[in-house]
């Protein structure tokens, strides 16, 4: 039977001499022998269960926790149960921290987009979540109904300038003009811009919002408030 000094053994498990010593005082692994002069030797089987200890103690469980489990015939049979309710515990800070970042992602976007933080509360942080979700699917709309009306009106153009002849661009015109009028109406009923200067939400006049230059989340406008005109930021919002 092959033993083990302390030494040998902490290298083979991949721990320090000190954190076996430690087990050893807590009673949660013992040598085999000790040798006539005083050193510990731990057998095959005392290795196997030092390496279970490591491995049980790096799913986080306490000390005292490791040392029933050493002690307890069914220990496997523990282990399993403590590793599933460990699991759901992991799963359960996940999402937490998930969301959390979708919070800070939410909250710095908006102080990113305005330049201030309006918010005062938990409910404000969920109104802006909510209102980049309706945004987002706002857009995917958009560019749902946007793309095949694209399609549909550089296909007639090209047909009609390789052929001569504007038959199924005239065919596609009366689908293109229904679908952009359902679009913009849909569009600019559901969205209001912040002004950066007073931060006011405000609903542009029909002709500006058509003609005004602008990006994905930002449109150049006059203010309704305070007549400010530049860059205004995008919002969702069903008044």
């Amino acid at each position: 039977m092959s033993l083990y000094t302390t030494g040998e053994a902490a290298k083979i498990c991949n721990v320090t001499v000190r954190t076996i010593q430690y087990y050893d005082k807590e009673g949660i692994i013992h040598p085999s022998e000790i040798s006539v002069g005083g050193r510990r030797l731990y057998s095959e089987e005392d290795i196997n269960n030092l390496k279970k200890v490591c491995m049980i103690k790096s799913l986080g469980v306490s000390l005292a926790g490791i040392k029933e489990i050493m002690k307890d015939e069914e220990g496997e049979k523990v282990i399993q149960v403590f590793l599933e309710e460990q699991e759901k515990e992991i799963a359960e800070n996940i999402d937490n921290l998930t969301e959390q970042v979708k919070r800070i992602r939410v909250v710095r976007d908006s102080i990113k987009e305005s330049g201030f933080l309006p918010v005062n509360s938990n409910e404000d942080i969920e109104e802006l979540m909510e209102e980049k979700k309706n945004i987002k699917k706002l857009r995917l709309f958009l560019l749902a109904v946007g793309i095949p009306v694209s399609i549909m009106e550089w296909t007639g153009i090209i047909y009609w300038i390789m052929s001569g002849n504007p038959k199924l661009f005239l065919v596609f015109l009366p689908i293109i003009i229904i679908l952009s009028v359902f679009v913009f109406v849909i569009y600019y009923g559901r969205t209001k811009f912040l002004c950066p200067h007073c931060h006011t939400l405000f609903k542009p006049r029909v002709v500006e919002y058509i003609f005004a230059n602008h990006t994905l989340k930002l449109r150049k406008l006059t203010c309704t408030s305070c007549g400010h005109k530049g860059m205004c930021i995008e919002k969702y919002s069903i008044d």
